[in-house]
């Protein structure tokens, strides 16, 4: 009997987690051997509408409930759980329920995690027939923070679209001067201030920031009276967005791997970003893009009841657990003027990109990685 996948993962909202999860799931339903279903304690949102066929809500129904312990039991299903490494209910439940086919994918959450979660992380690794972590970054956090016995811990970096994929960017354009782009959550972790700032400094170019979140309306009062910075809201084609700017700018606290910067790679753009946690494993500086060290003391700290809390630390660019910072307004300015006098430059930093981001942050690869490991099961 061929096992059953249950992935884990919260659909109620767009992410980076939530944009990656359903390219591999219609993937997967095309390719896969085995059958997958999605659980989740909320409902689904529109965006990701070719789920919602194989979703299930666990607070909805007592069936799917009792189904769900059964799978977790069962040798003929494994448990995918996606940034669920650090939760108390996954460990009481599986203290309860114990279960030998169990996956948990750290995708960034280690990094919101308080020091009296350790214990529950270890734990939680301790019973899990493999971590998958999305970049090198994420390992050293929970090795280095957490203690995660290093060879339970597999790399798996996300993937995408297809590396035959032939990106036609549109001809649109959101204004005729240079544009500069900001994609992602607007919460705490992001460092949005700091691009703000940057565009405060900088009138003759047009900055746009795409994306929702909890601090948008304190980052739209931190924006006021400059026309030169835009609010779309969450767009609806990512890459669309991408494709109408000059540059893209990356200036997060904090950044397990980096979705956004690998989008910017399909799109052949430039990126400008923060060196820090996993950035790096994406962007080699001064040949796909700038990365800018963070050192300077964090300089905004507003936060709503929904805001995602600051990390007490960072992976820095020596692969070292550090206090995090955030990168300099005037280093980025400088940035931004530099790509926007060089169109040859920053054409170059955009192929390249391009070139490393296909060859290792394709759908086929992490899907085929995925495969690999369910079979491993037995």
């Amino acid at each position: 009997m061929s096992k059953k996948i249950i992935h884990q993962v919260s659909l109620s909202e767009i992410g980076g987690v939530q944009r990656s999860f359903s390219l591999y799931f219609s993937y997967a339903l095309k390719k896969s051997r085995f059958k997958h279903f999605v659980y989740s304690n909320y409902d689904i949102i529109d965006n990701f509408i070719n789920v919602k066929n194989y979703h299930f809500n666990l607070r909805k129904s007592l069936i799917q409930k009792v189904k769900f312990l059964y799978y977790l039991i069962s040798r003929n299903y494994i448990i995918h759980f996606y940034n669920n490494l650090g939760s108390k209910s996954v460990k009481k439940l599986i203290n309860i329920f114990p279960s030998s086919n169990i996956i948990f994918h750290e995708r960034g959450s280690a990094w919101n995690a308080k020091e009296e979660d350790i214990k529950i992380y270890r734990y939680n690794a301790s019973v899990a027939k493999i971590v998958l972590v999305n970049s090198l970054a994420s390992k050293i956090m929970l090795t280095k923070r957490f203690g995660v016995n290093e060879d339970k811990i597999k790399i798996i970096h996300n993937g995408f679209l297809s590396k035959f994929t032939n990106f036609l960017p549109t001809k649109k354009r959101y204004s005729k001067k240079f544009c500069v782009g900001y994609l992602g959550r607007l919460d705490t972790p992001k460092g949005v201030h700091v691009f703000i700032n940057s565009a405060k400094q900088l009138p003759y170019y047009d900055f746009f920031i795409a994306g929702q979140g909890p601090l948008e309306n304190v980052l739209k009062k931190l924006a006021k009276n400059y026309k030169n910075i835009n609010f779309l809201g969450s767009v609806k084609d990512p890459l669309e967005f991408i494709s109408q700017m000059d540059t893209m700018v990356v200036p997060s606290i904090r950044e397990p791997l980096g979705n956004s910067v690998i989008e910017a790679g399909y799109c052949k753009k430039s990126v400008i970003a923060a060196n820090v946690d996993g950035i790096p494993e994406i962007i080699k500086d001064k040949h796909s893009g700038i990365l800018i060290n963070p050192d300077k003391e964090i300089t905004f700290r507003e936060t709503t009841s929904k805001s995602a809390p600051f990390p007490n630390v960072v992976v820095n660019s020596n692969q070292q657990l550090q206090e995090p910072k955030e990168i300099d307004t005037s280093k980025l300015c400088d940035s931004i003027v530099f790509l926007a006098s060089n169109l040859k430059i920053r054409e170059s930093y955009g192929e390249n990109l391009n070139k490393s981001v296909i060859k290792k942050f394709n759908i086929e690869n992490y899907y085929e990685t995925l495969e690999n490991l369910y079979n491993q099961f037995k």
